[in-house]
């Protein structure tokens, strides 16, 4: 991750311009983005950069016809020659002014960007122009085929010389009068016979047609169109050769339709009469066709076929028309008549085999059921039986017929001694019926004394229905019996009766409260106050269980009436409930959501903007609605802890300040001292070295403040282990800002500047060589020093000297680091020199801001400039 910061800060401190990128890819889309005013750039790159992508972004930029014509003939690339000539065929199809498309049509050589602008070119010039350049006969094809102009397409095709792209032409177009032109261009009979057979246009087989038949011979090719010139004269000849062809063309085109037409009026002249006769006798064939669609079917259908084989006789040599529709449509409703016939008798007779199916079917049911048979439905199928073996009636088939009929004789043969056994059988229930109804009676009159008069009306409609299964039995004695058992039913009867409508008026009563308890649950359906509302409805649902019941046939509706209204309250209830709790479920997801921002910021080390991103938060937790009461302790702890936690480490802030910077600063020390070699110097330095320990200057300036004893260890380690990396790998740092050994010459050359600056401001020692008579010139002058002028110009010395010393200062620090002991003396003898001159400058001289502001401290003064390196106190 280190490493790729560095990379990127180094990329970041070049300033090179992407269109002089070593990559290919960058330069060519830098050209794109270049802005239209460095003109002369762009073309310098279109016609000298070494890389085709590259020349060819920049042909995108250029619109000067002449550039584009001029490297669409010489560029090495055909890509780019490409890319050139398609812009100028685009100036030629889509240029407004016409002199313009001209030239640009003018400088295209590929047939393709010909035929492009003589197809669909803006201007009729110019795709004048370009047919004119065109000369392969394909291509002048194509534009004949696809021009949008007809102009264009006319006079491409008079281009064409080549005879076998002018029969394709003939045969293949589908515009009429460039096809005619196309057969008139051909001079081969066996072209044109190819054209008469095969053209895709009516008019150009019968021109290819009529020269076949004429020898008529083939037109000259157009004249092509000259280019414009400015004189009229040879304009108008040229217009006037152009009319003379086309008259001529014309004329003969005339003559040929003459011919033409007297041919085939002679044909149609013959060919008349003979139609009349026919259509005559087409006629009365009609007429007897006609007759025949009211006659019996039979009869129509036997004399129709002789007629219809005439009527195909005679329409064989003339078209029929209408009489032919006519006649078509009498034979079809014959036929029509006869297929409605038949399908109505085939219809009857399949209605009538599906009735006996039926019938066979039964009957056979009827046997396999044996004595559980029904004997009225045995009886009534032997009846229907011999019906249908008496009248069998018609059949699809003789064997559809036989084979029916012989089922239903075999199951007649069956039924006959199974309903004599039924009747056998019907006699002996109705005396077993006497001992029944002999019970019954006495059941019957056991309940006159049943004192629970519902189970004695249930008891008598049980008996009732017994009786109804076992009313049959012999009349002497059925009538004694059911006398008997009509008078004990009776009287238990009028009882169950009276008992019934007293409880019809219980009944009644019952409704009566059941539907007030209606009334008070339908008015609470809709109700919003749910607790009292739900209590209301439970006590409702309790008194209607007390209410008592009411009729069968009314119970349910009545109960469904008040059940509705409880349902919907409840239902909306439970909707209610389950509303607020998905709105819960969003306020917890909500407060969820707080919790995690405010866990962020609880770490985060911007204090004042996340103190104010937690208020925020604390008010966006006020404005949010409840949650469920379980899980509201849980997350408002969580918040509040994350709240905490920031509060308590924003009363710290210091200390976490430190400590980032601290964690910061060991962080770099620790990454350049594993650069750095363990024991023996390496062969190789680590990749990207210098980027790696510029990009560890540049964050080690960023890095926050620590107390001054700890600042000056850590600075100390710092540049121990860049130094030492400096000392371990020098040639790596040749040429840039870090090279020790540039530093290290600036750094003598700055001393000695120092230095020398101190030698000039010093006075001059007397030797002993001197003589009385120079000692005594030299205060002659420093009296006239101090006289006249001579402080100002000591006070102008000392300024001028201040500044270069401040200049001097300046450019020691932004020297790169010095390592060794070459560098340590270096700094020894610079701030040497710096304290010399502050000591040896008088203090009058001094100025007055100097001596009223106290000094920065050197390391103060080195962390407020960011160029400036750190270097250890000696």
């Amino acid at each position: 991750m280190a490493e790729t910061t560095l990379k990127t800060l180094i990329d970041k401190f070049r300033g090179r311009p992407e269109w002089q990128h070593t990559d290919p890819a960058v330069r060519a889309e830098a050209v794109l983005r270049l802005p239209a005013s460095d003109r002369e750039l762009i073309l310098a790159l279109a016609r000298e950069d070494p890389d085709a992508r590259v020349r060819r972004a920049a042909v995108k930029r250029i619109d000067e016809l002449a550039l584009l014509v001029e490297i669409a003939g010489s560029d090495a690339d055909a890509g780019v020659r490409d890319e050139a000539a398609g812009r100028v065929a685009h100036a030629a199809l889509h240029a407004q002014d016409e002199a313009a498309a001209q030239a640009a049509v003018a400088g295209l050589t590929d047939p393709r960007h010909l035929a492009s602008v003589a197809k669909s070119a803006q201007h009729a010039a110019a795709r004048e122009a370009a047919i004119r350049a065109l000369a392969d006969p394909k291509v002048l094809a194509s534009v004949v085929r696809e021009a949008q102009d007809a102009r264009a397409r006319t006079l491409a095709l008079g281009r064409i010389e080549d005879a076998a792209t002018l029969l394709a032409l003939a045969q293949n177009l589908e515009q009429k009068a460039l096809a005619v032109a196309a057969v008139d261009r051909l001079s081969d009979n066996a072209a044109l016979a190819a054209v008469a057979a095969k053209a895709r246009v009516p008019a150009a087989a019968r021109r290819a047609r009529a020269r076949l038949e004429t020898g008529e011979p083939a037109l000259p090719p157009a004249p092509t169109p000259p280019p414009p010139v400015d004189d009229e004269s040879e304009r108008r000849a040229y217009e006037e050769a152009r009319a003379a062809l086309e008259r001529e063309v014309s004329a003969a085109r005339e003559r040929e339709a003459v011919a033409r037409a007297a041919k085939e009026a002679e044909v149609l002249r013959q060919a008349d009469q003979a139609a009349i006769e026919t259509r005559g006798t087409l006629a009365a064939l009609l007429a007897e066709a006609e007759a025949l669609v009211s006659q019996e079917l039979a009869a129509a259908r036997a004399a129709f076929q002789g007629l219809e084989t005439r009527w195909r006789e005679a329409a064989k040599t003339v078209e029929a028309g209408e009489l032919g529709s006519r006649f078509d449509e009498i034979a079809a409703s014959l036929r029509a008549r006869a297929d409605a016939a038949r399908a109505e008798i085939a219809a009857t007779q399949r209605s009538h085999v599906e009735a006996l199916s039926a019938l066979a079917e039964r009957a056979e049911a009827l046997v396999a059921a044996d004595t559980h048979a029904s004997l009225r439905d045995t009886d009534h199928a032997l009846r229907e039986i011999k019906e249908a073996l008496e009248r069998p009636g018609h059949f699809p088939s003789r064997r559809d017929r036989d084979q029916l009929l012989a089922r239903l004789e075999s199951a007649r043969k069956k039924l006959y001694p199974l309903l004599q056994q039924l009747r056998e059988d019907a006699d002996w229930k109705r005396w077993a019926n006497v001992s029944v109804q002999e019970e019954l009676a006495q059941r019957a009159e056991k309940l006159r004394d049943e004192p629970n008069l519902d189970r004695a009306g249930a008891a008598l409609r049980e008996l009732e229905h017994s009786w109804r299964q076992a009313k049959e039995a012999p009349k002497d004695k059925g009538e004694t019996l059911w006398t008997r058992f009509k008078a004990a039913r009776d009287e238990v009867r009028a009882k169950v009766d009276a008992h019934l409508a007293k409880q019809a008026e219980e009944h009644a009563a019952n409704l009566k409260k059941k539907e007030a308890l209606c009334e008070q649950a339908e008015a609470l359906a809709e109700s919003t106050d749910w607790v009292k509302t739900a209590e209301a409805l439970r006590a409702l649902q309790a008194e209607w269980k007390a209410s008592g019941p009411v009729a069968h046939a009314i119970s349910q509706r009545v109960w469904e009436r008040f059940r509705k209204p409880c349902d919907r309250f409840f239902t909306r209830f439970q909707e209610h409930r389950e509303e607020r709790g998905r709105e819960w479920e969003q306020n917890l997801h909500k407060k969820e959501a707080l919790c995690e921002r405010a866990e962020t910021l609880a770490a985060s080390t911007d204090w004042e903007e996340a103190a104010a991103g937690i208020k925020q938060l604390q008010a966006e937790w006020r404005a949010i609605g409840p949650v469920k009461k379980s899980r509201a302790d849980a997350v408002w702890q969580r918040f509040r802890a994350a709240c905490d936690l920031f509060f308590d480490r924003y009363k710290n802030r210091d200390a976490h300040a430190r400590d980032a910077a601290r964690q910061a600063r060991e962080g770099i020390c620790t990454e350049l001292e594993a650069l750095a070699p363990a024991d023996a110097r390496p062969a190789e330095p680590p990749a990207d070295l210098v980027g790696r320990v510029q990009a560890a200057q540049t964050a080690w300036r960023q890095a926050g403040g620590l107390p001054q004893d700890e600042i000056a260890a850590l600075d100390q380690r710092f540049l121990t282990a860049r130094d030492r990396l400096l000392e371990v790998f020098p040639r790596a740092f040749e040429g840039s800002e870090l090279d020790p050994e540039a530093s290290r010459k600036r750094g003598e050359k700055l001393v000695a500047r120092v230095e020398a600056l101190l030698a000039e401001l010093q006075p001059a020692k007397a030797s002993e060589a001197q003589s009385a008579m120079d000692l005594a010139a030299r205060l002659r002058d420093a009296l006239a020093s101090n006289t006249i002028g001579g402080r100002e110009a000591v006070e102008q010395r000392w300024q001028a000297a201040a500044n270069e010393l401040e200049a001097a200062q300046t450019a020691w620090k932004r020297l790169g680091p010095i390592p060794g002991a070459d560098g340590r003396a270096l700094v020894t003898r610079f701030e040497s020199a710096c304290r010399r001159f502050a000591e040896q400058r008088p203090k009058s001289e001094r100025p007055r801001a100097d001596a009223q502001r106290p000094e920065r401290p050197r390391r103060e003064r080195e962390r407020s400039d960011p160029r400036s390196e750190r270097r250890p106190r000696r």
